[in-house]
């Protein structure tokens, strides 16, 4: 647990912070022309790096500057930025993040990774977003994988894979600090500090601290005390760039605070981790290579008004071998084990009792993956075969093949299709839950029982694409997508109302999405999006007379949009626009709602910048999602701040 020496760190850099001046960081932030973004460099469709325009997959990458001009705070704020991706804000710091449907808190089929180390937890399979809380600075990129990257990444990548990835250390090299303040952001600090060695290791250390206040309650203006705390600190390394192999070493700290609505509970929770990542990639002979990654990841939950406790410890170990055979063939292998361990306390409340049965358990995942990459037609046609075999403990062995080709006919043309298989193995909500009392704002008190024989869930996924560069200035990217559900999860009450999870279900998902990148003149670009989504569900049993529901079913807008305008002045000085919409969710009783965000920039010097951004314009303040179990929502409101950054 992180006591009185991690805010002792804290002061130490900010100290740091006051006595040193040195040279300003390399590199601004310039607007990519159009044939930059189709070299866009990403990884996560095969696992090695490649250009954005050649990967067959529904991709979008949203690079530092995307995030920068966007004005966001938040992970979950850039990732609206993508097209297919449904995000809805809660409350004042807990999210429904998904890919193409299933969506809320505890949405199970998303796999995010930072540095490819996985920060989904094992208690539903989702991310704790409050906790997720990196500097957005030290991003290089996001790579958003809407789609099923099973064969690849394993666990949880079933309708879509998010990769942060990090910028190296010889990136940071100087100073930078910033500070925001505004309405609801109540003081947001970054600070951060890189240089080089004598033997040309390339280093980082950094901290943040950011405060929010409350949003009010759903039809009030009163509070609801969803306010946030965090702070972080972390470092980063990387190899010296003489070496033909190379390495890096990444590890954080963190603390935090998350409230919640006051009805039917307070949900205030206190929360600490710890991780430390380290990656090295060695040459063989010829053009075969070894990436060798491992990590330790420690993460410490406490919901104060229950008592109840989360304790995980996550071990991971992959091995990554890629060897081109020749410059048409290439073929990829390895494999991977992670253990995690977790401790449970249960509630010590009597109204509302929540425990896991066994309060201690661990969970053993092993993988093997081969990937076969050969070029038919050189420069032309593409075919990617592979899949990966996962065992669990919890939910046994499966196979995840994929498919996927890529036709270029020519350089301004390129379509590509994809056929494959994902599977989500069990969590402990589903098997291990023991449950009694209020869940939401009915008021009405619930028993939930988990269920041991509950098994994995599966998808089978047809994707189609194309992109194409219409002209100099305009690029267009369409997506098409079927997937197939054919043992969704359940939940359905017995003749003594206790609910437990069943597969009882099945259906399919179908969509469109589209992006288009238009270098409207020399100095202004538009970009935009729209997601059409479609969704048929049903029950493959007689579903429980006393109650049944379909877990996330319709539970995500069919049609969304968005349009962002980056307009770059003289003098480096910057306005960007967003507007962004979506439709209504029947299934949670949530409106239709359009937004505005806006944010202007201009350099106080050489080494300084002022930005005033301002979010959710438009409209009276907001719902974006129904209320979920163990937690209330509140209202979105309107939000200005200002940003003060220095490099030195």
């Amino acid at each position: 647990m992180i006591r009185p020496p991690f805010r002792s760190w804290l002061s130490l850099m900010a100290l740091l912070w006051g006595g040193t001046s040195l040279a300003n960081e390399t590199g601004d932030l310039a607007t990519l022309s159009i044939e930059e973004l189709l070299r866009t460099e990403v990884s996560s469709v095969l696992k090695v790096d490649g250009a954005l325009a050649e990967a067959p997959a529904a991709i979008s990458v949203l690079s530092r500057e995307d995030i920068v001009r966007a004005g966001v705070q938040t992970l979950p704020d850039a990732l609206r930025l993508v097209p297919g991706m449904n995000v809805a804000q809660i409350d004042g710091n807990k999210w429904a993040i998904s890919a193409r449907g299933f969506n809320g808190f505890f949405s199970t089929k998303l796999l995010v990774l930072v540095d490819g180390r996985s920060i989904y937890n094992s208690v539903y399979s989702g991310v704790f977003w409050d906790a997720a809380d990196i500097p957005l600075d030290n991003i290089a990129r996001i790579e958003v994988v809407r789609g099923p990257g099973a064969t690849l990444w394993g666990v949880n990548a079933v309708n879509g894979v998010i990769n942060i990835v990090t910028r190296n250390a010889r990136q940071t090299q100087g100073g930078s600090a910033s500070v925001s303040y505004g309405n609801m952001d109540r003081g947001t600090a970054n600070l951060r500090w890189g240089d080089t060695n004598d033997n040309g290791v390339a280093w980082r250390v950094y901290s943040r601290s950011r405060s929010r206040d409350d949003q009010p309650l759903v039809g009030s203006s009163t509070g609801a005390g969803d306010t946030t705390e965090n702070r972080l600190v972390g470092f980063r390394a990387d190899s010296p760039v003489t070496d033909r192999d190379n390495w890096m070493l990444t590890g954080e700290a963190y603390e935090g605070r998350s409230g919640g609505a006051p009805a039917p509970q307070a949900t205030t929770t206190r929360q600490h981790g710890e991780h430390l990542l380290g990656r090295a990639l060695i040459h063989l002979e010829g053009d075969a290579r070894l990436q060798i990654q491992s990590y330790i990841d420690h993460s410490w939950r406490k919901e104060v008004e229950s008592g109840s406790v989360l304790d995980e410890t996550k071990l991971d170990l992959d091995l990554q071998h890629i060897w081109g055979l020749s410059p048409q063939h290439r073929l990829i292998s390895g494999g991977g084990i992670r253990q995690t361990r977790l401790s449970t306390t249960g509630s010590t409340n009597p109204a509302n009792r929540l425990s896991f049965i066994p309060a201690a358990s661990r969970q053993n995942i092993t993988n093997l993956f081969i990937q076969d990459e050969w070029s038919l037609i050189p420069d032309q046609f593409k075919l990617v075969i592979g899949s990966k075999y996962e065992y669990s403990n919890t939910g046994g062995g499966a196979w995840q093949p994929s498919l996927r080709g890529i036709w270029t006919p020519n350089p301004l043309h390129t379509f590509w299709a994809a056929a494959s298989r994902a599977v989500r193995s069990p969590n402990l909500m589903e098997t291990s839950i023991r449950f009694t009392g209020i869940l939401d704002s009915s008021n009405i008190p619930k028993t939930i029982r988990g269920n041991p024989s509950f098994s994995s869930e599966r998808m089978n996924s047809l994707e189609a694409g194309w992109r194409a560069q219409l002209s100099p200035t305009l690029i267009a990217d369409l997506a098409l997508y079927h997937n197939q559900y054919p043992r969704l999860q359940t939940g359905e009450a017995d003749a003594g109302g206790v609910l437990t999870y069943l597969n009882n279900a099945a259906g399919y998902v179908r969509g469109l999405e589209l992006a288009l990148d238009w270098q409207a003149a020399q100095q202004w670009q538009l970009r935009g999006g729209i997601t059409l989504r479609n969704e048929a569900l049903h029950y493959t049993e007689p579903p429980s007379p006393v109650g049944a529901l379909i877990a996330f079913a319709n539970s995500a807008p069919q049609r969304q949009g968005f349009l962002r305008s980056r307009w770059d002045f003289g003098h480096r000085e910057t306005l960007d626009l967003t507007w962004r919409t979506a439709a209504a969710i029947p299934a949670k009783g949530v409106p239709g709602y359009g937004s505005f965000d806006l944010r202007w920039a201009r350099p106080l010097s050489q080494r300084s910048e002022l930005a005033l951004t301002a979010r959710n314009l438009g409209g009276p303040n907001r719902r974006e999602f129904g209320d979920q179990p163990f937690f209330i929502e509140t209202q979105i409101r309107r939000e200005v701040f200002a940003t003060l950054r220095f490099d030195f």
